[in-house]
């Protein structure tokens, strides 16, 4: 398990629960990271069409497009319909975060996947370019929270 209480041996239980509250497929997907490929995999299989986005060596996930690049310091110009969280919140400066999902999204375009524990500051942070359509507690013993956010 990792420090979200996922299995690694298959995709995130958050994001396959949050999938029916977001855009269906087919919709333009950037996966933050891929892990292990089981996200990539599993959105895919579903039919979206997944790009993804690793900030060091990018490892080859089936055909899928693969961009090495730093998040906050690329600017998609807003291509995605779609941007699935799976970690880089917690690990980048939360303004960066904002400003790159942001740019990588177009307008009503939704982020979603598990953020930390804290609704108010997760309000506080995303509030001047998102805002929140779900803001759940994960369960299960999780500490985060299933969250669907929509760009304004």
């Amino acid at each position: 398990m990792n420090a979200s209480g996922s299995r690694l041996d298959r995709p995130s239980p958050h994001v396959l629960r949050l999938l029916p509250h977001v855009k269906p497929p087919p919709a333009r997907l950037l996966l933050l990271g891929a892990g292990s490929g089981h996200e990539a995999r599993a959105l895919d299989a579903r039919g979206y069409e997944v790009s993804i986005l690793e900030s060091g060596r990018a490892p080859q996930v089936g055909d899928l497009p693969v961009i090495a690049a730093e998040f906050a310091a690329t600017d998609f110009g807003g291509r995605f319909d779609l941007l699935c969280e799976i970690g880089a919140f917690d690990s980048m400066v939360r303004s960066d975060w904002v400003a790159a999902a942001a740019r990588a999204l177009r307008p009503g375009g939704q982020v979603f996947g598990a953020f930390t524990n804290d609704a108010s500051a997760l309000l506080h942070a995303v509030g001047p370019a998102f805002e929140i359509e779900r803001c759940e507690p994960a369960g299960g013993g999780s500490s985060r929270l299933e969250v669907v956010l929509r760009r304004r």
